[in-house]
């Protein structure tokens, strides 16, 4: 069941004559066009979700009639003749969320107080109406919430002597309602000596992303304690970051110049330097990690205490130093370092999450490997490939604490394809992998840097005279080879600006536009000439 950009119109018709179902639908009405790709071959049945899942994704219901399957619009199936269920049956009849009319007798609660309550808690285009008369609901919603919502009733049409005294519904706006309602439950469940677990009822509805809780007044006030504590805006985290590949050579002459610039308050001015070992680290002992959190080493080195040997650190501040001019930002550095001979910048990301969720960048290419290799009946031989990705990729997962430090778990890898490769190699080529996992914390719009993560990369290169030099045996005469081997140190640069309010986020795009509009006029950021 593969489709390519396929109209409605003609889906239908296609499932008409597979299921043999005979459907009424309005050809102005119901327009559209969907690709569906199924690998694998599907059961009448599952053609039927699929398709059922297709109208939904339109706006669409489907109403089962005797003689005909309708195809209307949602908000008209109310309407419309369709599923009705009686209070003793269940709605699982339409288990793939049909709209359905539900018919429920109340015996205790009154029906025009209890549409107030249940409103809330149904779809955007549902329909409930009170009969006054002989004290019932009529509602038309799908399957799913029916039943939510007839287990909301059955737990408050109760008589008076045993009715709860507090019915309220949460509005959840920064959290998700179902997650919250667990949490709930899980209190209420762990909770000794108090109110019985059966006299307290929590639901969540995800259609509304909202709770209701019938409960005493005394757990009901402590439960909306939790949930105004527990939906909060959750502050943001912008993490620019930048990889850079240099040698080991080049490093040695721009590790000298990394210092800090930042302050810290009355402690004065903080600093923080290092310089490339000759192996290609960074040194984390004395100068490579000063203070740029207090204003003494020994605060900086606990920040990074957990990083592995081998895997150094350096905290650059807010100000980076370089080649005698101060930087305000890691893109105006880096701007800089772009133009420095045997420096590669091979990344340089950029990505907004969520307070403790994980962003993940992958910048790179989808390369073939040959995995297999078959003959034909002809004895043509036939090849298999896989697929595998090749770049950049960087996760980083933000917590932040209440004074304002940022931790972030690292996960940073390159992959790159082995230079210089045979004609065997580039069907199965070799690839070079490095990849660092590590915690390290950072105030916040301090700059850090990661190094030690060191490759060889061996480069080739074959000159000679044309035809003379490509001659057996004596080709070698005409020409020459030359093998270049040469140590490359990965750095990653990180930089956490913690975005509490949506304001701030204005001012950071605002900003972020300018440099790029500075970048694409060829200008730049000019740093500031150090005194």
């Amino acid at each position: 069941m593969n489709f390519d950009n396929i109209e409605l119109r003609d889906l239908i018709r296609f499932i008409s004559t597979l299921l043999g179902r005979n459907f009424l639908f309005d050809e102005n009405v119901v327009k559209g066009k969907i690709t569906i790709l199924a690998p694998q071959s599907l059961t009448k049945e599952e053609v039927n979700r699929v398709f059922e899942t297709v109208m939904s994704y339109f706006g669409f219901a489907i109403i089962e009639t005797k003689e005909v399957t309708k195809i209307v619009k949602w908000t008209d199936a109310k309407s419309l003749a369709m599923n009705v269920i009686e209070e003793k049956e269940q709605p699982a009849v339409s288990p793939e969320d049909r709209p359905v009319t539900y018919i429920h007798h109340l015996d205790y609660l009154d029906a025009t107080t209890l549409v107030g309550i249940l409103r809330p808690l149904m779809s955007r285009d549902a329909y409930l109406t009170a009969i006054s008369s002989t004290n019932s609901l009529i509602m038309v919603d799908n399957a799913s919430n029916i039943q939510r919502l007839k287990e909301v009733m059955k737990i408050l049409d109760v008589p008076v002597s045993k009715r709860l005294e507090t019915i309220r519904v949460f509005n959840i706006q920064h959290t998700n309602a179902s997650d919250l309602a667990k949490t709930l439950q899980t209190l209420i469940a762990a909770k000794k000596g108090a109110t019985p677990r059966e006299q307290i009822f929590i639901s969540s509805f995800p259609s509304t992303n909202s709770i209701i809780i019938s409960a005493p007044p005394e757990d009901l006030k402590e439960m909306e304690r939790i949930i105004g504590e527990i939906d909060t805006y959750r502050p943001q985290v912008l993490v620019e970051a930048a990889i850079v590949e240099i040698s080991t050579t080049k490093g040695l002459e721009l590790g000298v110049e990394w210092l800090v610039g930042a302050s810290s308050g009355k402690q004065g001015p903080a600093t923080a330097g290092g310089f490339v070992q000759q192996g290609g680290s960074l040194m984390t002992v004395g100068g490579a990690i000063g203070s740029a959190v207090a204003g003494d080493a020994s605060s900086a080195t606990q920040a990074v205490a957990g990083v592995k040997t081998g895997l150094n650190i350096g905290i650059l501040g807010e100000t980076i130093r370089f080649m005698g001019k101060d930087y305000p930002s890691l893109a105006a550095f880096i701007r800089a370092l772009s133009t420095v001979e045997d420096v590669n910048i091979l990344s340089t990301p950029q990505i907004l999450t969520l307070n403790n969720e994980e962003a993940e960048i992958i910048v790179g290419e989808n390369r073939p490997y040959q995995t297999t290799t078959r003959l034909d009946a002809a004895g043509n031989p036939i090849y298999s490939y896989d697929y595998r990705d090749v770049g950049v990729k960087l996760k980083v997962k933000p917590s932040i604490n209440k004074d304002g430090f940022v931790y972030l778990n690292i996960h940073q890898e390159v992959t790159k394809v082995s230079t210089g490769a045979t004609a065997t190699e580039l069907i199965t080529p070799t690839t070079l992998k490095r990849s660092t996992k590590t915690t390290v914390g950072v105030k916040d719009s301090q700059t850090i840097v990661i190094s030690g993560l060191i490759s060889d990369d061996t480069t080739g290169s074959k000159q000679g005279v044309p035809l003379l030099s490509a001659l057996p045996i004596i080709g070698s005469l005409f020409g020459y080879k030359k093998s270049v081997n040469e140590k490359k140190n990965l750095l990653v640069f990180i930089t956490p600006r913690i975005v509490y309010m949506p304001e701030q986020m204005e001012e950071i795009t605002k900003k972020k536009k300018q440099e790029q509009e500075g970048l694409i006029k060829g200008k730049g950021i000019r740093g500031k000439e150090s005194s």
